[in-house]
Formats: C-alpha cells, sequence, structure tokens
C-alpha cells in the first residue's frame, strides 16, 4: 500500500485532525508519529479537496505500510443530570473540532447497559465527584462504569471526571492511586487560567513547551511514586477567572499547594485504561474568551482603548485549540488508535431530528442575541462598543453556519454519530438556564455557533472522502 505524509503543524492546526481522524471514521488507514501523519495514497486527491497540502510523495517505505490503521474509537459522553450542560457541551465541541462523533448517555441509560456499544466514555466536569450513583439517585451507574473500564474499555474524565477515577471518597473507583489534597470540599482551591507542561513522547506531540488550560476545582495531588503515570503537571498560575463562579483561584495558593503538581494521569484498570485531566482542556478558546472579557478587558479596556481590546478577543482561535489537540493525543495514549473495535452499529446511535433541533435552538439564539443588547445597554459607553462588535460577529457566524448546515444536511446524509451527538447538544442549549452575567451569556451564546462550525468541517471532511474513489 502506498502512502502520502501531512505535515504536523502543530496545536493550532485542527483541519489536519479533523481530516485524519475522518479518515479513520472512513476506514482509511492513518499512522501518526513524531514526524507527521502517513495516510493512504488514494486519499490525497480528498486531502487537497479539504484544503490541507501533502508533504510527501506516495511512498512505499516498509514503516508506514504496517502501521496503517483505520480505528476509529465509538465514543459516549456521560450528559445525564450529575453533569449538566454546558459542561458535557464542552467535550461535545472538542470531539467534534478533532473530527469524531458521538452519542450522549445519561445515567439510566449506563446502568441498562448501552456502554456495550461503545469503546470509550468521556466524563466531564460536574459532579460525578460524588460517585453518580449518589448524585444521580440511580442505582447501578457506578458498578456498570467499573465493568466497562475492568472489562477492555477507556475513560477519559476531567476535573469532576478525574475525582471520579482518584482514592478517598465514596463512590470514586480508586483506578488512580492518589488521593487528592481537598475531597468534599473542593471549592476551597478556586477557578483561573493556569498552564501545564505535558510529559511524554505521546501525549505531548505536536504541542508547546506549554498549554494553557482553564482550570475550575480540580483534584490537586502532592507529587508522590505511584504506579499511575503522570502525563503532565502544573506550571505557572496565568490569571483568575470568575466566569459562571465567583470563586477566583488565588495565586498564593497555586504556588503552596500546585505549582508542580500531577495535572494529568492515566493507568492501567483491569483490562481497560483511564487517562484524567485536573484542568479542562475541552473547554475552548471561548470560554478563555469569556474569562479574558471578565477580568482582563474590564480592567484594560480603559488603559489601551477599543482596537486593543477587540483585538485580544478576536483573536482566540475558534475550533482549532491547543487543549483539543491534548485530547486527541490523549486518545492516542489510550490506545484507541490502534486497537482493532467491533464493527460500529449505527442501528444502536439515536437518530438526530435536524430540521426539529435547528428550528429550536434558532428561537434561542434569537433571544440571546436580544439579551446581550439588552445587557450590554447597562454597562460604560466604552464597554458597550466592544459588546457591540462581538455580537455583530456571532450574528454573522450564526447565520452563515445554521445556513451552510441546512444547505449541507438537503445535499445528502450525515454520519449517525455526528447527527446524534449535535442534535443532542442543540436540544440541550435550546432549553440552558438563561445567564444573567455579560461575559456568561456570550460564552453560552457562541457555544451553539462553535457545535455547529466543528460539525460542518467534519461534513465537509466526509463529503471530499466521499467523492474520491478511496483505496482503504
Amino acid at each position: 500500500m502506498t502512502t502520502f505524509g501531512l505535515a504536523d503543524s502543530g496545536a493550532y492546526a485542527g483541519g489536519t485532525l479533523a481530516f485524519i481522524n475522518r479518515c479513520r471514521v472512513n476506514g482509511i488507514g492513518v499512522d501518526e508519529s513524531d514526524d507527521g501523519f502517513s495516510i493512504a495514497a488514494a486519499a490525497v486527491d480528498a486531502a487537497v479537496r479539504f484544503g490541507l497540502s501533502p508533504l510527501t510523495e506516495p511512498s512505499t517505505e516498509a514503516r508506514s505500510i504496517p502501521n496503517l490503521r483505520a480505528s476509529a474509537p465509538r465514543i459516549a459522553i456521560y450528559a445525564g443530570e450529575a453533569i449538566g450542560y454546558p459542561y458535557w457541551g464542552y467535550y461535545a465541541h472538542a470531539l467534534l473540532s478533532i473530527g469524531f462523533g458521538f452519542v450522549t448517555v445519561t445515567g439510566a441509560d449506563v446502568a441498562g447497559g448501552c456502554l456495550k456499544d461503545c469503546d470509550l466514555l468521556v466524563m466531564p466536569g460536574g459532579f460525578a465527584t460524588w460517585g453518580l450513583d449518589r448524585a444521580e439517585g440511580i442505582g447501578g451507574i457506578d458498578t456498570a462504569i467499573s465493568a466497562f473500564i475492568r472489562g477492555g474499555g477507556s475513560y477519559m474524565g476531567s476535573c469532576g471526571g478525574a475525582f471520579y477515577m482518584s482514592e478517598g471518597r465514596p463512590g470514586w473507583h480508586g483506578a488512580i492511586d492518589a488521593m487528592p489534597k481537598f475531597t468534599q470540599e473542593y471549592l476551597l482551591t478556586g477557578a483561573a487560567m493556569l498552564s501545564i507542561s505535558v510529559d511524554g513522547p505521546v501525549i505531548g506531540r505536536g504541542l508547546p513547551e506549554t498549554i494553557e488550560l482553564p482550570y475550575y476545582h480540580g483534584p490537586i495531588y502532592s507529587d508522590a511514586e505511584r504506579s499511575a503515570a503522570m502525563l503532565g503537571h502544573f506550571k505557572n498560575y496565568i490569571s483568575d477567572s470568575r466566569l459562571f463562579i465567583e470563586n477566583p483561584l488565588s495565586p498564593v495558593l497555586f504556588e503552596r499547594e500546585m505549582k508542580g503538581t500531577p495535572a494529568i494521569f492515566t493507568a492501567p484498570f483491569g483490562a481497560g485504561k483511564v487517562l484524567t485531566f485536573s484542568p479542562h482542556p475541552e473547554m475552548g478558546e471561548f470560554v478563555r474568551k469569556g474569562i479574558t472579557f471578565e477580568g482582563y478587558v474590564r480592567h484594560y479596556l480603559p488603559i489601551r482603548g477599543f482596537k486593543v481590546m477587540d483585538q485580544t478577543l478576536r483573536f482566540f482561535m475558534k475550533e482549532d485549540c491547543a487543549g483539543f489537540r491534548l485530547i486527541h493525543n490523549a486518545l492516542a495514549c489510550l490506545g484507541l488508535f490502534d486497537a482493532e473495535h467491533t464493527e460500529k452499529s449505527e442501528s444502536a446511535v439515536p437518530r438526530g431530528d435536524l430540521p426539529g433541533a435547528l428550528s429550536r435552538i434558532e428561537v434561542t439564539m434569537a433571544r440571546q442575541f436580544a439579551a446581550l443588547s439588552q445587557m450590554a445597554g447597562k454597562e460604560p459607553e466604552n464597554l458597550q462598543e466592544i459588546v457591540a462588535a462581538e455580537t455583530a460577529r456571532l450574528k454573522a457566524e450564526w447565520l452563515e453556519v445554521s445556513t451552510g448546515l441546512r444547505q449541507a444536511a438537503n445535499l445528502g446524509p450525515i454520519d449517525a454519530r455526528v447527527l446524534s451527538g449535535l442534535c443532542s447538544a442543540l436540544d440541550t442549549a435550546a432549553k440552558a438556564t438563561q445567564q444573567t452575567r455579560l461575559a456568561e451569556l456570550i460564552v453560552m451564546t457562541e457555544l451553539p455557533i462553535r457545535l455547529v462550525a466543528a460539525a460542518l468541517r467534519i461534513i465537509e471532511c466526509d463529503r471530499a472522502l466521499g467523492a474520491l474513489e478511496i483505496q482503504k
């Protein structure tokens, strides 16, 4: 089999990640290494149609031939009452951004055995902190998750999802042999933008020296000898956060309790494997934009003026995010690109009602935009100008992506997992509680836009691949 190469353009090359992972989903072999990506040469025209440039001429190097695999995991995001939206919505955006669809599952679904059709369970931040049986009031969720992983499944969790795999409290699994310093009283830490270092050849592929991520009360562990492997540690304090919760992390507490301590763990658990993040790689740059708006922009707008603060907000990335590359690398660390997964059964995937979901979210988006204008009117005049510019950008992009999604749906079928996950997220967003703070309303208004934009990129990849005779 001949192959061609694609350069690894680093942390903000989300289009490349989306393309190679859609190749995997469509049964086209992929290999990735420190040198970049190798893909079956028959897909080169599809890559060009998608806007990528081959790095090399087709090659028959012996190294490439046996390493090409078309393994794509079947992913479930836990979206039960204990998690809630937008927590799982951030993971929905992250996974769509790197090219993967998913199904959402509730506590009742999990207790009923739905994980048999999955390879990876994603546990977002939220209240898995307490153990899910107790948090949901449903028996059998914790046991089903343990059995899934021990039987060979994979698990990835952030914040509360990391507590859930730690030691020290009822309902926790102890897959990570580490007990957080703050267990029941986790709010004693706070919220901030922090940087972490990644420590490993696979987890660090394509990433810079440090990655800047939101942190919201995630587990703090001592730096000790453990059987669990540490893949990253807290490095620097960037700024506090008051977004969604008025509880900023103190720089003093960071220096005393967190700096240099583990931020990412991975460990085997029975025949399966878990990987956990204390911070939130799934929170895209638009969440960081909200954090920046609430603190940095308000403070520096009178000092530096509209242009600099507007550029600060405009130049945050969208679907191309270092945290999303970290999640992609985590899937590789879990072996999900190497395993021979069971043939995916689309009959197990709930069908999404895209026209209905779009109609429902349109009503919510109109209400959100009106609320933004109303809230902005209560702000100082210079801040009103910033909010007006940001609102205009969001309105224009929403019109573009919602129109594009309707057109795409009319042109042909959409991958079942992409459609199911997207519709679930949009329907939940349509029912989300109205925010009462300006920065939070901006974030909640942008999240549906980001979801649709990421799904459109997947559809574009699939159409480019499907338009050609691909040699698998």
